[in-house]
């Protein structure tokens, strides 16, 4: 009787035994622990980002004019070079590179929740403190606006070829086409779903901690997928804040880019857990 070809019929093909949902809790058990958290803690993120806020509103507003500044200079290039297709797709992909602006804010709320004072080198400091892994997500987010900025455009030439409409009326041109609409939110929202995912708490992870940015990345993922509701929630708020304040003339985000900021450390510190002061300073350069 001849022996049986080992891998020709006994062994299952590759993927077959694979189940989406215990490959999902694999994900979350893996790596650095992370905690669930129920729908509520929402408000309790937004709450405590409020204080932080008031605490400390110096800093916050300074972000969020820093903020407000970039979007009316993007705004202004784009009505200047008449190019009014790219305004849409800067102004949304803006949103996409937020997380690494706020990085200030993190290293505030960082500091007051040691009781220690955040000063004016908080502006700074959050950056130095893990320059390798925070310039390596902020290459990623880079990567995924320039990304969105040539899916925005290619989607705008399929419907309407490569003639552009006056900037008076580029606005009234997009929304009429329901096609278009679909397109460019849907295709939009799966790219924004995907970088709030590797970004929620990525990066006041590595404000916190001496991780790499891909350690930080997969962390901020497996806790979307420990709390996929509250995480849905929670990425849904920050756009419709963030939507409010772009439409109030970019305004809007002088308050809540600092506030999101703020509570956005929360959120870290209750998914994943914040250093205790002295567990991991020796390994940190010194926050000035």
């Amino acid at each position: 009787m001849n022996a049986p070809v080992p891998g020709r019929f006994e062994d299952p093909p590759v993927g077959a035994a694979v189940d989406p949902v215990s490959a999902s809790g694999e994900l979350v058990a893996a790596g650095i622990p992370v905690r669930r958290a129920p729908p509520e803690a929402v408000a309790r993120w937004m709450g405590a980002g409020w204080r932080d806020f008031q605490r400390k509103p110096a800093i916050g507003l300074a972000v969020g004019l820093f903020c407000a500044l970039v979007g009316w200079a993007i705004v202004a290039a784009m009505w200047n070079a008449q190019s009014a297709v790219l305004i849409l797709p800067l102004i949304t992909g803006f949103m996409l590179a937020a997380p690494v602006l706020a990085v200030p804010l993190y290293e505030a709320s960082r500091r007051q929740m040691r009781g220690q004072s955040p000063g004016g080198g908080a502006l700074f400091a959050g950056f130095s403190r893990n320059r390798w892994g925070i310039g390596l997500m902020s290459a990623l987010l880079m990567l995924f606006f320039y990304g969105w900025m040539r899916v925005a455009t290619m989607i705008w030439f399929l419907f309407f070829g490569l003639d552009l409409p006056p900037i008076d009326t580029f606005l009234a041109t997009a929304l009429a086409d329901y096609g278009f609409v679909v397109a460019s939110f849907g295709i939009g929202a799966v790219l924004s779903a995907l970088v709030f995912a590797l970004s929620a708490v990525s990066l006041p992870m590595l404000v916190d901690r001496r991780v790499d940015a891909m350690t930080a990345a997969m962390t901020s993922l497996r806790a979307c997928l420990a709390s996929p509701l509250t995480m849905a929630l929670w990425a849904s708020l920050i756009a419709i804040l963030t939507l409010i304040g772009i439409g109030a003339g970019l305004f809007g985000l002088v308050l809540v880019v600092p506030v999101i900021g703020h509570a956005t450390w929360h959120a870290y510190a209750e998914l994943v857990g914040a250093v205790e002061e002295g567990a991991e300073e020796a390994s940190l350069p010194a926050a000035r």
